[in-house]
């Protein structure tokens, strides 16, 4: 048949959208981080600075480059059912019967539609794995800069992967917390419920006071629920935000400065694990319609061959194929005008209860 199935091409689609919401969230990360400047202000920290500009302007980059990227590569699944909806057409209206006839049609309709198919995807992902490298490029030099940190703070090292231990672990299980996008998501119209989430980390002074060191300011994506009630439901936040606070206060402010730089280097890696996602994604798009040519082509093959419209299966089936496009089609056009709807803004810092800001 002269179509995918349609729960694989949904299924493509929604991995895609899933991932480019996420590869947003985590951008919009990358340009709202701000390292703070310490009493005594170490010198490895004004490289860990300068690095993190980098990082923000490539998370800026993405930003803005994210339509001309990400559009053409839902449009080709619309052109694609509005020509194949055509050939349908035709075939319905009984207007092509002979082998030579159904030739011209498949070749000079769908075959060459397909072909812009594939450029547009690879053009995409081209695109897409610039960004994705853009952003390794940017992972050694903050890797070195904070790397100088511990090591110079070697004698604190245990209070040090306690600290970083802890958040990591809270970021993970924030994460965790979040929706996957699915084609059934898409299909029944759902929104999007995005979350402005803000993590604050101070460095904590044997006073009992702090002061700001480390903010980031992103984004949680939902669905049908508010990350806000997640957060508030879920013990384990609390108590982990709880055990950094104490253990912070085991360590120098120095100590706690690098521990927490840690936090960018986990950012770095959840942008490394979602463009990892997506541009494995977008190839096997890619192959959907370099499948979807070979069956035309051998289609157009056997006609040529003497084989007989009348009886050929996929001439037989093509108002078949047809629905399944029109159904694959209604996703794509649907990704775009999916509702994102805003949730309670959330903040995450030690030594203070989750907060919902007003």
């Amino acid at each position: 048949m002269l179509s995918p199935s349609i729960n694989t091409a949904n299924g493509l689609l929604a991995a895609a959208f899933d991932e480019v919401l996420h590869l947003d969230g985590y951008a919009v990360t990358a340009s709202n981080t701000v390292v703070g400047v310490l009493p005594k202000d170490p010198t490895w920290l004004t490289p860990v600075r300068n690095r993190l500009a980098l990082l923000a302007a490539a998370g800026t980059s993405w930003i803005a480059d994210k339509p001309d990227i990400w559009a053409p590569v839902l449009v080709q699944f619309a052109d694609y059912a509005a020509s194949f909806a055509g050939v349908a057409q035709q075939q319905a209206k009984g207007t092509v019967l002979d082998s030579a006839a159904w030739v011209a049609l498949l070749d000079g309709v769908l075959l060459t539609q397909l072909k812009t198919c594939i450029v547009a995807t690879d053009t995409a992902a081209t695109a897409l794995q610039a960004h994705y490298q853009s952003f390794k490029n940017i992972q050694p030099l903050l890797e070195s800069s904070i790397n100088a940190g511990w090591a110079a703070l070697a004698d604190e090292e245990q209070q040090m992967v306690a600290i970083a231990t802890a958040l990591t672990h809270l970021q993970d299980v924030a994460a965790s917390l979040e929706s996957s996008i699915t084609a059934a998501d898409i299909t029944t119209g759902k929104s999007v419920v995005q979350t402005t989430v803000t993590t604050l980390y101070g460095i904590a002074t044997a006073a009992g006071t702090s002061f700001s060191f480390i903010g980031m300011a992103g984004a949680a994506f939902t669905v049908g629920t508010f990350y806000y009630d997640l957060i508030e439901k879920t013990g384990e936040i609390a108590a982990t935000l709880e055990r950094i606070g104490e253990l912070q206060l085991e360590a120098s402010g120095e100590a706690q400065a690098a521990a927490g730089t840690k936090l960018i280097l986990r950012l770095l890696y959840n942008l490394e694990l979602s463009f990892g996602r997506i541009t494995d994604v977008l190839p096997q798009i890619t192959q959907l319609w370099a499948t979807e040519g070979d069956k035309v082509q051998q289609a157009i093959d056997a006609l040529k061959a003497g084989a007989d419209p009348s009886t050929y299966f996929d001439i037989q089936t093509i108002s078949v194929a047809n629905a399944n496009w029109q159904a694959i089609s209604s996703v794509a056009l649907a990704i775009p005008t999916i509702k994102t709807t805003g949730g309670p803004p959330v903040t995450l810092a030690p030594q203070q209860p989750v907060a919902a800001a007003s």
